[in-house]
């Protein structure tokens, strides 16, 4: 919530931001509170132009975090790195999917990706890791603004997946089993998504996906601390 009130923040008169620089530090109990009194200013503060700018300024640290969590606790400079990244996306991806499939409407529910790194893993002759439960993710409320929070991290991520896949061609690493970083699928709902992201958002829409997309983002990031070393599969140990 406190990057979502920074965002607020630039949207506002100066008499506004002044207000709203004294709820910044209302305690957690009070949160639901600031948030009502903030909700029932939307008449004195612009719109949302973009949402998807907006988004990506509200969330730029918990991206922030995710990337350097990300490379800290993997990584593709080794097969072994490699294959603990896709172990990573795996188990932390499978619960937001079965998140989505419940309860994203089909305009917004992003494409799974889950066996695509499954199939990768397996050429790289390595074991599935555990992943948790369905239960293990969840958003609530649950609303078309908070399915459309979720999948704009998912969607946007393709874009990092395309970055990645050039950084290993450019290490001579191209024979490594890409299915997941180079899915046309996810590239292609991005690209139908972000016309619907593009338009303006009232407050509460801003709200609902922005708090939807940092649970993601932190979802992702609690799980760079527990990702196991890769076990190589049966197949593996049988060679």
């Amino acid at each position: 919530m406190h990057l979502l009130h920074q965002t607020v923040i630039r949207k506002c008169n100066f008499l506004l931001t002044f207000f709203l620089t004294g709820l910044i530090d209302t305690s957690v109990g009070e949160g639901s509170t600031m948030r009502s009194q903030v909700i029932g200013l939307t008449g004195k503060i612009e719109a949302s132009e973009c949402l998807r700018i907006d988004l990506r300024h509200i969330t730029a640290d918990a991206h922030d975090r995710l990337d350097n969590a990300m490379r800290g606790a993997s990584g593709w400079a080794s097969r072994e790195d490699y294959a603990r990244f896709l172990s990573l996306q795996y188990a932390a991806r499978l619960p937001v999917e079965h998140w989505m499939s419940a309860n994203a409407p089909a305009a917004f529910c992003a494409p799974a990706q889950s066996h695509l790194i499954a199939r990768d893993l397996e050429n790289l002759a390595v074991r599935l890791p555990v992943a948790g439960p369905a239960s293990d993710f969840a958003i609530g409320p649950v609303s078309d603004s908070s399915a459309i929070g979720a999948a704009w991290v998912l969607a946007g991520s393709s874009l990092g997946n395309r970055s990645i896949l050039k950084e290993l061609e450019k290490a001579g690493h191209a024979d490594w089993p890409c299915a997941f970083l180079s899915d046309p699928g996810m590239l292609a709902f991005w690209k139908q998504l972000r016309p619907l992201i593009d338009e303006p958002a009232d407050l509460d829409m801003l709200t609902a996906a922005s708090e939807a997309a940092i649970a993601v983002f932190d979802h992702f990031i609690a799980h760079t601390a527990k990702v196991p070393d890769p076990t190589p599969s049966h197949s593996a140990v049988a060679a």
